[in-house]
């Protein structure tokens, strides 16, 4: 399949994906690492998303996280370059993570290889969108320049909205940055987060006073930016709460002309920053020009 392309994709673990994507699509993912006691697993691969929030409910201490290291993506560039094709490596925000330094590095270190970096300003299920599409670009021909540009239009169209019920693992994860200014010290508030396209960073755009009312609320914003009725596409992140995010995308189909919904899990490396009972939704006005695996196409 890979022979076939005009470029190598390569994507760091900030990303969450639709079940079977990676593999049904050769797209290689640098897991990013989750620190358990004394393990360090990858993200993903050694544990899975269900494993992670069944233990990060009863954790005592709280699990962290580290980005890849340089010879991680020594290792994929490496193995990326054996097709003699340009490589494009998509990164979550630098305002939130350090892999883009560790693929930087890893770049110098190899000369030989024409590695271009894109930060993606964003994370997990936005991310994604740019992605996705720079798959597709890529299986159609498309050079690297036009892949490039184009991801940087859906990234400028696209958007994030989540929210959480529990703080602590922002302010814990040493993530909670301009968050905990907005909402203050208001008790049972649940902040609706989206990241800062100018920083790369997290910023509170909404709060509610539950759990399901900053739900609601997220639903009511992404009314409110794409128009009622109007075409969209939908990707829904979720920790171990299936049921609000059923309930969000109802709430939106009913809403809005979805034209395109995938449901995902939060991988564990960013479980670890929003915790078990957190639902995000990136959201891109019409129709997003991306392949869905065989079986989420079939699911909808």
């Amino acid at each position: 399949m890979i022979e076939h392309t005009s470029a190598v994709i390569v994507a760091d673990g900030g990303i969450d994906l639709p079940e079977g994507y990676a593999e049904q699509m050769a797209l290689s993912v640098v897991p990013l690492m989750v620190n358990i006691g004394s393990q360090s697993l990858q993200s993903g691969v050694d544990i899975t998303p269900k494993e992670f929030f069944n233990h990060l409910r009863h954790a005592e201490e709280l699990p962290t996280t580290s980005q890849p290291s340089v010879g991680d993506y020594i290792a994929i560039f490496r193995e990326a370059g054996k097709y003699g094709l340009p490589i494009l490596s998509f990164h979550l925000s630098r305002g939130l993570s350090g892999s883009i330094h560790s693929a930087e590095a890893a770049r110098q270190m190899l000369p030989g290889l024409d590695i271009r970096l894109i930060d993606t300003g964003t994370l997990s299920c936005a991310m994604a969108m740019q992605v996705m599409v720079a798959v597709d670009m890529a299986r159609e021909g498309f050079p690297p320049e036009e892949i490039i540009a184009e991801v940087r239009t859906i990234g400028e169209k696209a958007d994030l909205l989540f929210t959480l019920d529990k703080l602590e693992y922002l302010r814990k994860g040493g993530r909670i940055g301009r968050v905990a200014g907005y909402v203050g010290n208001l008790l049972g508030v649940r902040p609706i987060v989206t990241v800062d396209k100018s920083t790369g960073t997290y910023v509170a755009t909404g709060r509610g006073r539950s759990f399901r009312q900053a739900i609601k609320r997220i639903a009511d914003m992404v009314v409110e930016r794409i128009g009622e009725g109007n075409e969209v596409s939908l990707f829904i992140v979720r920790g171990d709460c299936p049921a609000e995010a059923d309930f969000l995308l109802e709430d939106l189909r009913r809403r809005l002309d979805v034209r395109l919904a995938e449901v995902m899990w939060v991988n564990p490396s960013l479980g670890v920053h929003v915790g078990p009972d957190a639902l995000g939704v990136a959201f891109y006005p019409g129709t997003l020009p991306v392949t869905l695996p065989a079986a989420a196409a079939m699911a909808l």
